[in-house]
């Protein structure tokens, strides 16, 4: 444990840098337990963030506006990426690993989890090429890139691949769903993969129901257990662009226990032409605020559909009507509704404990820590109350004096898995304890 005599709460911070060298993980790498994500210093993560396409959809290999998207305090970016390029674009963009490096490198130093994604089969229904395109990760010089950054990584394996209810028979597609993604799962996890593999719905990522009907299925055959889904919420068709059908579906994924996320959620859903339907976007991010559910918005900029784009021009001085709802709404906006980051790319590393210091005028203990939520406190002089404070300074629970029991006080942390601070309010004493779940 630590055990640090702080006067006010401003030393918050400066305590905190000065206990970087001290780093200690709980895992390497992200991981999920049931629908929690849980960062490498096991923080629980809600993902916010934008898509983008790095380097201009490949035209532009000295265009990286990371630093720019990042100023949204989005806490993660789902980056574009190709195994050779759609039709036209420069091969040469995406067979540059250190272009890749580059992007994934640039995503952690501003404090955002890469979330990588191949593109090459958007919305195509070929189990084969399906596997083959997942392959790409395996590769010798792509494996480098993600042992190197496994810490904060997260692999979308394909962009809305495969049809189910789309299909002929919707039955067998889903079966074959299932098995061609537990394929492709064993094969990463084989080659020594361990950071989250994302499984896009099916029907171009917009059917989250089979996703509830499958994930558990393709969780239980994953050796790591480490996966998390993301549906793509274009759903002018699939719940009818209606506020109580979406909630009906989430409520739907919700019940299985699984980790998921929507990859895509936009204003405009392409069809026939691009921005063809008016998507009721607003009261879907509403829902996902109250269930805690993670989202990324599409895109930052180069959209085809110029109102899809959240910047007009990659700065962020420069946000469109939609970027401005995306980033500035008072109830969900990135910038307003604030969610945490990942505590080991705010601090460089985790937080570790020592030996407690041999204080003659106070010392307390706390056990057990880790704790599953309910501790005791050892102490040698009265406490008068208790706080639990997030790494973000914020007070997530205060227990006053009167409901302490001093002989055996014994209290109960009703916090998300985690590293908090303890406080007892005796002249400022601060110890870390370790909701470990």
């Amino acid at each position: 444990m630590i055990f640090i005599k702080l006067q006010n709460r401003s030393c918050f911070f400066i305590v905190l840098a000065l206990i970087l060298g001290y780093q200690s993980f709980s895992q390497s790498f992200i991981k999920v337990k049931g629908r929690h994500i849980l960062g490498p210093c096991g923080d629980t993560i809600l993902l916010r963030g934008i898509n983008y396409a790095p380097y201009n959809w490949g035209w532009s290999p000295n265009q990286l506006r990371i630093k720019e998207l990042a100023k949204t305090k989005a806490n993660c970016v789902r980056l574009v990426w190709y195994k050779t390029g759609q039709s036209g674009t420069p091969a040469s963009t995406y067979s540059n690993l250190d272009l890749l490096d580059s992007s994934l490198s640039q995503s952690i130093k501003h404090g955002l989890i890469p979330i990588l994604v191949l593109h090459d089969q958007t919305c195509q229904n070929s189990p084969s090429d399906l596997i083959d395109l997942a392959n790409w990760f395996v590769r010798p010089a792509v494996l480098q890139i993600i042992s190197k950054y496994k810490h904060s990584l997260i692999l979308n394996i394909a962009n809305e691949v495969l049809h189910v209810n789309w299909a002929g028979n919707p039955v067998t597609a889903k079966v074959t769903f299932l098995n061609t993604y537990t394929t492709i799962v064993n094969t990463l996890r084989n080659v020594g993969i361990e950071v989250p593999l994302m499984i896009d719905g099916p029907d171009c990522g917009t059917n989250l129901d089979v996703l509830a009907s499958v994930g558990p299925a393709l969780v239980a055959e994953d050796q790591a257990h480490n996966l998390i889904f993301s549906a793509h919420a274009y759903w002018y068709s699939f719940a009818g662009n209606d506020s109580s059908q979406m909630e009906a579906k989430i409520n739907n994924a919700l019940s299985v226990n699984m980790a998921f996320v929507f990859g895509e959620l936009a204003n405009f859903q392409d069809d026939a032409s691009l921005c063809q339907y008016v998507l009721n976007y607003q009261p879907l991010l509403k829902i996902c605020k109250r269930k805690k559910i993670g989202w990324m918005a599409w895109s930052w900029d180069n959209d085809g559909c110029v109102s899809r784009q959240i910047s007009l021009a990659g700065s962020f001085s420069n946000l469109s009507p939609y970027g401005q709802v995306i980033v500035n709404d008072l109830e969900f906006g990135l910038s307003k509704d604030t969610v945490p980051g990942s505590q080991f790319l705010k601090l460089a590393g985790c937080l570790t404990s020592t030996k407690p210091d041999a204080s003659n005028e106070f010392n307390y203990t706390i056990s057990p820590n880790p704790s599953r939520g309910k501790i005791k406190i050892f102490h040698n002089k009265e406490i008068k109350n208790i706080e639990v404070i997030s790494f973000l300074g914020e007070v997530v629970q205060h227990l006053p004096a009167k409901k302490i029991d001093l002989e055996n006080p014994e209290i109960e942390i009703g916090s998300h898995p985690g590293f908090y601070w303890l406080r007892v309010d005796y002249k400022h004493y601060f110890k870390i304890v370790n909701l470990g779940y």
